[in-house]
């Protein structure tokens, strides 16, 4: 404990030295001032920098008794461990606190992300970080203390350049959201000074602010004229950016942070809660997190005792220079941007751990993954430990297992084994897709699984997707099981002369797709190698867009609407690195916005976050706990076409026009939509898609026969049905069998029933229909499933 307090005094009385020097020089600066105006009168600012400096001394003078009271102690329980036999000292007996710290300060690798993607913020984590940011934390190492000393030196650099920036300052125009503009200064107005300008309730919820599209330190000047907005936490990237500097303090929704332990034993969930402290411990410190720009080469000398950070800058930072941030001791590779301070995150959770492969590969190192969350009240944390128990209970994993629906197998990861169950859902949803293809015109088309390495160059899949992809050689050539079906769609449309009179063209295509997706990333039926999409290709004139995009739009929103989602839209334009002629791209776009219009529901714009090759639609479903899911796509392709000069002869003769691709599909992978609509029913399907639709139940032995033959003209009907014949429950214990395994209806058969050639009707959740004949029954229950109701059990 004393090693603790001295590596704390040192810290604080160098702190207090450089603050009592900079006192100094401004009381001397002030009292200068004042001796052209006479000592009688003593200005507030000279006030309080006394008042400051006396606090200042009072608090290194607390330092310094209470080391020498440590020290005491320590030497008093010295003298009295003197006679342990064999004159062996004993070990020091290390706090849970210290335990925890040591098992913390590991090399660590530091990579950052984007949360969704789609969603999530990494951080991984290196030796004498994270944890080190507290005050009672072991002396830290040589190479962290040489660390924090380069470090300040680049800072010096850095506050002198912005310093002569700023003498050198200029006016700028800030415009508001609301239209206002507001007058600033270049390199010395800082987002947060404009919103405590605004209003100081503005200024105190700011988590992050935005400038020209970006998000921006509230504490980084401004540089020129641009535009503002002050984010706060119920904005979506405001919540990243808040997730992403609560993984700066412990090291889509939360963070998490990856620690590499080097043959140690992993972290245990019994000190979830001495990390918590820690954490707690330099949120109340209100550490600020500084930004720092410096070269690449700088860098790889700073962190040259870390492979995994020297490794992610040799292989992922292609600039001449990168930005660090630094939070207390700790300084990390980060794009940044972050909040203020740390004081800033009030409300943290530390609630799960588990070990993953760098990077996901499993030939890389294991790290050690810790994951968190955090709000800016507890209120907002206490909402969302109630969020993730339903969101346990809808585990579509948990389900699956319970339900024999499917399961997976080492045998063949991310493959997944889809059971009698699970197939019967999974053909469902496929045919439910079929049905809509027949009356809105696709042709549904069956193209092989495997193709010569010399499809996926002429596609560009080879250069930029090969290590996404299955591939072995063949003879004297290299084949590769196929990710997407678009490539094979080309081939067919190309294999003939096409007229216009063809188009559009719209192909469909259920084809089993793979892709070798790394093993650390495999979560049961979200992310898998082997899957099938309702995929489809329209091929067709750039006049064709707009009636086939709005086309699609319907498709959606029929599809969407038997599942019962509500969903987003958004329409992404041309990126900076585009491909094409600009004025085919404008056209395409207003196409897709017409649609969107017309189509009637909200959208919102995200301009330049399209395809190099084509502008899309992105739709958004919310499920039935208000979680989000990317699904289906809207994708226009001017670049496909051309690769494989896919041509057709136009109205006017010309042979050589080029049609458009439209890459679309509704469900995406109908793996992942059978994992969304699991936890969006919690198991309890609708009867049109139920695994489980009839259970018959005797009310004795001598009913079992007629039981048996009424659940066989169910099934021969189409319907997932079965009879409990176990004689030893009594009638109430198979009712409710059934209801928890989620039959949509119980029909129960006895004596009277059999002599009408009836059944009493009852639903899962208890409601009883009562008596009626087996014909009516099946004809009710037939409607039902056929117009897909999604309240059968009610509407029956």
């Amino acid at each position: 404990m004393a090693e603790c307090l001295a590596a704390r005094l040192s810290a604080q009385e160098e702190q207090i030295r450089l603050l009592s020097k900079e006192i100094s020089t401004l009381r001397d600066g002030l009292s200068r001032g004042l001796d052209a105006v006479g000592a009688a009168a003593v200005s507030p600012e000279v006030e309080s920098l006394r008042t400051e400096n006396e606090k200042l001394n009072y608090r290194l003078l607390h330092l310094r008794r209470a080391l020498r009271a440590e020290l005491e102690q320590e030497e008093t329980q010295g003298k009295k461990q003197q006679g342990v036999k064999c004159g062996k000292a004993p070990e020091k007996n290390h706090s849970k606190e210290e335990q925890t710290n040591n098992r913390a300060n590991k090399k660590v690798a530091t990579p950052d992300t984007k949360p969704g993607d789609k969603n999530k913020k990494e951080k991984k984590q290196d030796k004498g970080q994270g944890n080190g940011a507290v005050k009672e934390q072991k002396s830290l190492p040589g190479y962290v203390a040489e660390r924090l000393s380069l470090y300040e030196e680049l800072k010096r650099e850095s506050d002198s350049l912005l310093a002569k920036r700023a003498a050198d300052s200029k006016p700028i125009t800030v415009e508001l959201p609301d239209g206002r503009k507001v007058a600033g200064k270049a390199w010395v107005t800082t987002p947060y000074q404009l919103a405590c300008d605004i209003s100081q309730g503005l200024a105190d919820n700011a988590v992050i602010s935005r400038v020209n599209g970006e998000l921006w330190d509230l504490d980084r000047p401004l540089e020129r004229d641009c535009s503002l907005e002050i984010l706060r936490f119920d904005n979506e990237d405001a919540q990243a950016v808040y997730w992403h500097s609560s993984a700066h303090i412990l090291g889509e929704n939360g963070f998490y942070y990856d620690m590499f332990l080097d043959g140690q034993k992993g972290v245990s969930s019994t000190e979830f809660g001495d990390l918590e402290t820690l954490c707690k411990a330099v949120v109340k410190e209100k550490q600020p997190f500084e930004r720092l720009e410096i070269s690449k080469e700088t860098l790889l000398k700073m962190f040259k005792y870390n492979k995994f950070k020297c490794r992610i800058l040799n292989e992922k930072v292609s600039t001449p220079t990168t930005t660090v941030y630094r939070c207390g001791p700790l300084i990390d590779l980060c794009r940044g941007p972050h909040v203020r301070h740390t004081g800033k995150i009030k409300a943290m959770k530390i609630y799960k751990n588990s070990s993953t492969y760098w990077e996901g590969r499993s030939d890389m190192e294991t790290l050690q993954r810790i994951y968190g969350i955090s709000f800016p009240d507890s209120k907002m944390l206490k909402e969302w430990e109630r969020f993730q128990e339903e969101a346990k209970n809808r585990d579509h994993r948990k389900i699956g297992k319970d339900q024999e629906l499917f399961f997976f197998h080492d045998l063949s990861p991310g493959s997944c084994f889809f059971m009698p169950r699970g197939a019967y859902i999974y053909n469902t949803l496929t045919e439910f897709i079929r049905d809509e293809y027949w009356r809105r015109g696709f042709q549904e088309v069956a193209s092989p699984n495997i193709y010569n390495s010399k499809l996926w160059e002429t596609s560009g899949h080879w250069q930029h997707y090969s290590e996404n992809m299955f591939s072995f050689p063949v003879e004297d050539d290299i084949f590769a099981l196929k990710p997407m079906n678009c490539p094979g769609h080309c081939l067919m449309f190309s294999h003939r002369p096409r007229s216009w009179r063809e188009l559009p063209l719209r192909l469909a295509d259920f084809g089993v797709l793979h892709r070798n997706e790394l093993s650390g990333t495999l979560t049961g039926l979200t992310r898998v190698r082997r899957f099938q999409q309702d995929d489809a290709h329209i091929f067709c004139t750039m006049d064709q867009i707009e009636s086939e995009m709005k086309g699609c739009l319907d498709f959606l929103r029929c599809v969407y609407d038997v599942f019962g989602f509500s969903f987003q839209l958004y329409l992404s334009t041309r990126p900076e690195k585009y491909l094409g002629d600009i004025a085919v791209w404008n056209q395409a776009e207003k196409q897709l916005e017409n649609s969107l219009n017309e189509f009637g529901e909200p959208w919102k714009l995200n301009p330049g976050d399209g395809a190099f090759y084509g502008p899309k639609i992105d739709i958004k479903i919310k499920d039935a706990i208000g979680r989000y899911h990317q699904c289906a796509t809207i994708q226009l392709d001017f670049q496909l076409p051309i690769r494989f000069n896919l041509t057709f002869v136009g109205k006017d003769g010309d042979d050589k026009a080029r049609p458009v691709i439209i890459h679309r599909a509704i469900l995406g992978s109908v793996e992942r939509m059978i994992a969304i609509l699991t936890e969006n029913y919690a198991g309890k399907w609708p009867l049109w898609l139920s695994p489980r639709q009839v259970m018959l139940v005797p009310v004795n032995p001598s009913c079992e026969d007629y039981a048996k033959r009424v659940c066989k003209q169910f099934t021969e009907g189409g319907f997932m049905a079965d009879a409990d014949l176990d004689s030893s429950c009594l009638l109430n214990k198979k009712i409710r069998n059934a209801q928890l395994a989620q039959y949509n209806f119980i029909l129960v058969v006895g004596e009277k029933e059999k002599m009408t050639n009836g059944v009493n009707v009852r639903t899962r959740d208890n409601k009883v229909h009562g008596e009626l004949s087996v014909a009516e029954v099946l004809a009710r229950l037939t409607l039902l499933k056929q117009c897909r109701c999604p309240n059968a059990e009610e509407e029956f």
